[in-house]
C-alpha cells in the first residue's frame, strides 16, 4: 500500500491537471498609488536563509529552521517547529497543497576533494500535515519521494526538480522522467509554460567547461514553441500568463551580490509578445497573483518597488525588503529583513495591504 501522503498528493494532482492555461489578455494598467499598507506583523527566524513560502490556500507561512522547518501564523504563540527526518536538509520548500509540501537538499551535487561530482542522494521529501482536534497545531508525517533531485517546483500534477545538469519531472508516485538539459526551472503552476537557464549562473558550473557567467533564459510556452531572452534570470509567471524576468547588464562581480553588476526587469506578455523593459535597476520580481503589477527590490537602496506590468507606474512601497512574495489573494506581502537582534539571522515581515481595482486609462484627445 502506497504512503498516504503520496495518495493525497495524487488526488490534488488530478484537480490541478484539469486547470489549463487561460487566454493571455492585454495588460491593464494599475495605479500603484492605490496600494496601501494597513498594518504589519512578523517573526524572528533561527537561520540566515529561511526561504519562506506562503501556503497556497491560507495565510500560513512555511520557513526553514535549525534542524527542520517551522509553520508560522499571525498571533502570539502561533509558531510550530518540526525536526527534519534523518536530519535532512530542508532547502527550497514548495507547497503542493494546503496540507502538503516538498523540500530537498541545498546542493544539487557534491564536489569531492578529488574532483568527482557525486549526485546528492538525499532526494526529495514530501511532508503531509494533519490538523489536530484542537485546530491549533498539526501532526506531521513525511515520505522520501525520490533519492535524487533538488529545488522542487510544482508543475500541474507533477514536481519539477534539478538533477545534475538536467531538469527532471517527478510524478506523484516518485517516477522520474527527463525533461532535458538546463538549470533553475520555473514552471507555470497550473499552465503549460516552463522556463529555465542554459547555465547555472549563480552556482558553480561543473558541466559546460567555460567561464561564462551569462547565458540565456529559455521559455517553453507550450510544446513546440520556445523563445529565448539573453542574459535573463529569475523568471516569475504573471496572473495573465506572461513572464517577468531579471536581465543582467554584466557578468556578476566576484565577492559582491550578483545584482551589483546591474539589472532590469523585463516583461513578456505571452507567446507572441516581445520583451519590454518595465523597471530599471531592480531585481527579483514577484508578480501579484490577481493584478497586473509586481514588486521588485531596488539594486541600490534595497527598497521594495511596486510597478505596473506595462512599466508606466513605479512607486517605492517598502523602505527595505528582500525575497518578496505575495500571499494567494495578494492582500499580504512577505519580506525578508535583517534581524534587529542578530545580524546573522533574518526577520520575516508581513505587510497587510489594501489593493484597489485596476484603473482604466484614458487617452487625451
Amino acid at each position: 500500500m502506497r504512503n498516504a501522503s503520496l495518495v493525497l498528493w495524487s488526488a490534488v494532482a488530478v484537480v490541478l491537471a484539469g486547470c489549463g492555461p487561460s487566454r493571455v489578455p492585454e495588460p491593464v494598467a494599475m495605479d500603484v498609488d492605490d496600494v496601501q499598507i494597513l498594518r504589519t506583523y512578523g517573526w524572528e527566524t533561527t537561520v540566515s536563509d529561511p526561504q519562506a513560502r506562503w501556503n497556497p490556500e491560507s495565510n500560513q507561512v512555511l520557513a526553514r529552521s535549525v534542524g527542520g522547518f517551522v509553520l508560522l501564523d499571525e498571533g502570539h504563540g502561533k509558531q510550530q517547529y518540526f525536526a527534519a527526518k534523518d536530519k535532512r536538509d530542508t532547502s527550497h520548500p514548495v507547497w503542493i497543497s494546503r496540507l502538503q509540501f516538498a523540500f530537498g537538499p541545498h546542493q544539487n551535487v557534491i564536489h569531492t576533494d578529488d574532483g568527482r561530482l557525486v549526485p546528492n542522494s538525499e532526494g526529495l521529501t514530501v511532508v503531509s500535515l494533519q490538523e489536530t482536534s484542537t485546530g491549533k497545531d498539526y501532526a506531521m508525517s513525511s515520505q522520501n519521494l525520490t533519492n535524487t533531485g533538488s529545488r522542487p517546483k510544482v508543475w500541474q500534477k507533477n514536481l519539477v526538480a534539478q538533477f545534475e545538469d538536467r531538469i527532471v519531472i517527478i510524478d506523484p508516485f516518485g517516477k522520474l522522467s527527463e525533461f532535458g538539459p538546463g538549470f533553475n526551472p520555473e514552471p507555470q503552476r497550473r499552465g503549460t509554460g516552463i522556463s529555465w537557464t542554459d547555465h547555472p549562473i549563480f552556482d558553480p558550473d561543473y558541466w559546460s567547461g567555460t567561464d561564462a557567467k551569462l547565458g540565456k533564459l529559455l521559455i517553453r510556452w507550450y510544446p513546440g514553441l520556445t523563445t529565448e531572452v539573453a542574459n535573463a534570470v529569475e523568471a516569475a509567471w504573471t496572473a495573465d500568463g506572461g513572464l517577468l524576468v531579471t536581465v543582467l547588464h554584466h557578468e556578476p562581480l566576484a565577492g559582491q551580490p550578483w545584482w551589483k553588476a546591474g539589472s532590469d526587469v523585463w516583461y513578456i506578455s505571452g507567446p507572441a509578445g516581445h520583451p519590454i523593459l518595465v523597471a530599471a535597476h531592480v531585481h527579483s520580481p514577484a508578480a501579484h497573483p490577481t493584478q497586473p503589477l509586481f514588486i521588485a527590490t531596488d539594486n541600490v537602496t534595497g527598497a521594495g518597488v511596486l510597478c505596473s506590468e506595462d512599466g508606466r507606474d513605479r512607486r517605492e512601497l517598502l523602505e527595505h525588503g528582500e525575497h518578496l512574495s505575495w500571499n494567494a489573494d495578494g492582500l499580504r506581502l512577505l519580506a525578508e529583513d535583517p534581524s534587529p537582534t542578530n545580524k546573522d539571522l533574518r526577520y520575516l515581515q508581513v505587510y497587510i495591504l489594501r489593493v484597489g481595482k485596476p484603473l482604466q486609462r484614458t487617452t487625451a484627445p
